[in-house]
């Protein structure tokens, strides 16, 4: 049985002594191994976690998780109850296979985070505060890399070292199967903490990381959007993205839609919807996640609520004219609390409101854009800003230089986005996205997009599919009378040109001049 484990989950080099000791069984029915959740004074099993494992036909297995209680109630430290109390190092794995490979080969005392890299909820901290030495070793992905850097902030810098991937540094379960060193490794792991000053030597390895991984450095990738990656490429952590769009164009359900396929993917979300309230925005975000009307299916509401409920998705209370140091706060508690990964600001305007009339209300745009710059930076979280556009024609197309207030926001950006309407165009088609700026690797374009009003949901226009352009047409017999009048036309120009070959002299060479 525990050959067929190994084989089947790819871990032929983990012990069955190493599973006897971790408690891991067979759950034969779903052939899925069972990790349990032991917790509390009595160490009483609180829950577990069911791992199956996919064949993709490739040399790596695809894993599937379920854990009971739901994710969101799921707060396991995999390893924990092994830990002694005056062990003063521990390894920070992403996976429970990775901690049972860094057990068996080191020795050392390893746990796994419950939802991987996605988040490290603050309720399990105080289980690591004895430790004065922590080494994270997440994956071996530069996901798993931003995530060590993150979570090395709440544990505290000083006492973090972090297991930077490479190829010769893969997760622990691959190097263990590898046959590498891990505890060469985890002594090789550098430390969290960083000086204000560094030289190209401490960014070396970085650059060729960046270098190795470019699909990985390009961020997450859009489901729903592929014209989107072909611009962007993918959404990264730490950029500025600003979002425009004529009044009534549906800035607020693509954008939603946008977020919402990020989120369907892990990127933890924080919606800010300060021009519509948060039952509105659920109400569109869910028709968009069941891509149907669920006021003609409320049959169907409870599956899909309870599956959108499992998203990592996060409201803000406020609506209107809100403080910006209060919004930042806010903000700042989630990263911490949630991890959030992206934050989306709906809208600058209504966030700002008009009380202050006698502040100039460029400087105060000016104050807030430089302010959400510096909060992306600083905290590696994506901000995605909505501001409304200036007053234009309804016959011009919006640019760059029509986002509302200076130019601050335009030049603070990492992307700017504009959704474009074309009012005189009833056809599908109507609508299109463009990138205006992109400081990733600078591509810009244009595509289409195709409101679908029964899911609410944009979707890029299948190629091949054109736009429609109205083609003027000519009655009948407008068109006779066109017809005859240039064949009228055709015959004036011929008898002149017979007359003007008549009127020409021949010319002749004269013998005595020679000309």
């Amino acid at each position: 049985m525990i050959t067929f484990i190994n084989v089947l989950f790819q871990i032929t080099k983990i012990s069955n002594a190493t599973l006897k000791k971790f408690g891991v069984r067979l759950f034969k029915p779903t052939k899925s191994l069972v990790f349990p959740w032991f917790s509390g004074p009595d160490s009483s099993l609180k829950g577990v976690k069911l791992l199956s494992a996919q064949n993709t036909g490739t040399e790596k297995v695809k894993y599937n998780e379920a854990t009971v209680p739901k994710c969101s109630s799921y707060y396991n430290l995999f390893g924990l109850p092994l830990v002694g109390r005056m062990d003063s190092e521990v390894v920070l794995t992403g996976h429970e296979l990775d901690t049972l490979a860094v057990s068996q080969a080191t020795g050392l005392p390893s746990v796994a985070l419950p939802r991987g890299v996605s988040c490290l909820p603050p309720i399990l901290l105080p289980y690591l505060e004895q430790f004065k030495r922590v080494t994270l070793w997440l994956g071996g992905s530069i996901r798993s890399w931003e995530a060590s850097k993150i979570f090395s902030r709440k544990l505290g810098l000083r006492r973090c070292s972090l297991v930077r991937p490479g190829e010769h540094r893969p997760c622990p379960v691959e190097a263990l199967a590898q046959g590498k060193n891990l505890s060469r490794i985890i002594k090789a792991s550098i430390p969290a903490a960083h000086k204000s000053i560094v030289s190209f030597k401490q960014l070396r390895e970085d650059v060729y990381g960046e270098l190795v991984n470019t699909e990985q450095v390009a961020g997450v990738k859009w489901t729903r959007f592929p014209e989107l990656n072909r611009i962007l490429k993918g959404h990264r952590k730490g950029e500025l993205t600003i979002f425009t769009g004529p009044t009534g164009s549906g800035k607020t359900t693509f954008i939603s839609e946008l977020a919402l396929d990020l989120c369907m993917q892990g990127v933890n979300t924080l919606w800010g919807s300060f021009e519509i309230n948060n039952v509105r925005l659920a109400k569109i975000m869910l028709t968009q996640f069941a891509m149907q009307r669920l006021e003609e299916n409320l049959e169907q509401y409870d599956f899909w609520a309870d599956k959108f409920e499992e998203l990592p998705l996060f409201f803000m209370t406020f609506h209107g004219q809100q403080n910006i140091k209060t919004v930042l706060d806010t903000m700042q508690h989630a990263v911490y609390l949630y991890d959030i990964n992206h934050v989306v600001i709906d809208n600058l305007q209504f966030m700002m409101g008009q009380e202050n009339l006698s502040v100039d209300k460029f400087a105060v745009q000016d104050h807030i854009i430089g302010a959400f710059r510096k909060f992306a930076t600083n905290t590696s979280c994506h901000i995605t800003l909505i501001i409304h556009p200036r007053k234009e024609e309804d016959d011009r197309e919006l640019q760059t230089a029509s986002i509302f207030g200076s130019a601050k926001a335009s030049q603070e950006a990492d992307n700017v986005l504009i959704l474009q309407e074309k009012k005189l165009v009833t056809c599908p088609g109507r609508r299109s996205l463009q990138v205006t700026k992109n400081r990733f690797d600078g591509d810009v374009g244009i595509f289409p997009l195709d409101f679908i009003k029964s899911s609410l949901t944009f979707s890029a226009l299948v190629k091949g599919k054109h736009k429609l352009r109205k083609v003027p047409t000519k009655p009948e017999n407008e068109e006779v009378e066109g017809n005859e009048a240039a064949a009228k036309k055709d015959e004036v120009k011929k008898e002149k040109a017979e007359k003007a070959n008549k009127t020409k002299t021949p010319r002749v060479k004269n013998p005595a001049t020679g000309k």
